[in-house]
């Protein structure tokens, strides 16, 4: 049999990759609120509905810290790579990385959700959702530019990103993972709290400048 010859690139559009990721964020979304299962009480039963409701809160909980932060890291993800418009084959091996982290936080979620204050299932969701931060850390630290570019400046601007913000959700699965050991509820509120002190800056920051040329938006990433 004759050989056949594959042609390897060393620079790649991101359509694809972008596609991909678009797809796993969406199937991931989708499995967290499969965790969330209707009560099954036979006849009119509303004290015992109320009941299972109630038992369900914990998954419920999971459900909306997952779901808020696996928005925020495709939102990060997005920022990310509306920066450049090629990527080489390290991009590609750093992104399948981040996915996988991604993928498992339906699991870890709902070991929360099914054990409820236990301090093992907190530390695997801090640590799951640590590691999807911080690949996604590592892939922006490896395409951003380190200089501003010239693009169209009525597409945003640039905006300069210090390290610790960088790695801020890094270092909340830390302190979260450490606060877990006084208080499982603190641990988990950690991230929705971060979450929002994001939010906050995102809305205050300063709107693009025509006077200054640099500009493909390039906002906060954990």
């Amino acid at each position: 049999m004759r050989p056949r010859y594959l042609f390897r690139k060393r620079i790649y559009l991101h359509d694809r990759l972008c596609a991909l990721a678009d797809g796993v964020y969406a199937v991931v979304i989708t499995l967290l609120v499969l965790d969330l299962q209707v009560p099954r009480i036979p006849g009119d039963a509303d004290p015992q509905l109320i009941a299972d409701l109630y038992q369900q809160i914990p998954n419920f909980v999971a459900y909306a810290i997952a779901f808020i932060l696996v928005g925020f890291f495709w939102a990060n993800h997005h920022r990310i790579f509306a920066s450049f418009p090629v990527c080489g084959k390290w991009t590609l091996h750093l992104n399948i990385i981040h996915l996988f982290f991604i993928s498992l936080t339906p699991y870890s979620a709902s070991l929360i959700g099914h054990y409820e204050g236990d301090q093992i299932a907190t530390i695997i969701f801090s640590v799951n959702l640590g590691l999807s931060s911080l690949s996604l850390s590592m892939l922006a630290v490896h395409v951003l530019p380190k200089d501003e570019k010239e693009t169209d400046p009525s597409d945003g601007i640039w905006v300069k990103l210090p390290w610790w913000d960088v790695f801020s959700g890094t270092g909340i699965a830390i302190v979260s993972i450490a606060v877990s050991f006084w208080s499982i509820t603190a641990a988990l509120l950690l991230w929705p709290l971060a979450m929002l002190k994001h939010a906050i800056l995102m809305v205050h920051s300063p709107p693009p400048n025509p006077g200054i040329s640099p500009s493909i938006t390039r906002e906060r990433s954990n």
